[in-house]
């Protein structure tokens, strides 16, 4: 019965970091690792159904919380978050098939 209900898309915003030896960002990158396991799990947990689940690495993107993180960058050289807004809708369309 489940799987005849379930469908749809799941987004989860990863990021490289998870995988890097970067110190001080122990917090972040355990949260990053688990958000992305978590979507692993989900999405065998849904491999029956029509839901699919994509992690997203968008790479570095202009925000506040990048800017602050690394004040020497300059934000022009990076893509605005609306850019990648496009990435996360076509996975979410090809999902719905």
């Amino acid at each position: 019965m489940m799987e005849a209900i379930l469908s749809g898309a799941a987004a989860a915003n990863t990021w490289l970091a998870r995988r890097l030896l970067l110190g001080y960002w122990g917090a972040y990158a355990v949260a990053k690792a688990g958000l992305e396991m978590l979507a692993h799990i989900y999405a065998e947990e849904v491999r029956k159904t029509a839901v699919r689940v994509n992690p997203l690495d968008p790479g570095p993107v202009r925000t506040a919380m990048r800017a602050r993180a690394m004040p020497g960058e300059d934000p022009a050289t990076l893509p605005v978050p609306d850019s990648i807004a496009g990435e996360v809708v076509r996975l979410g369309r090809r999902a719905a098939g």
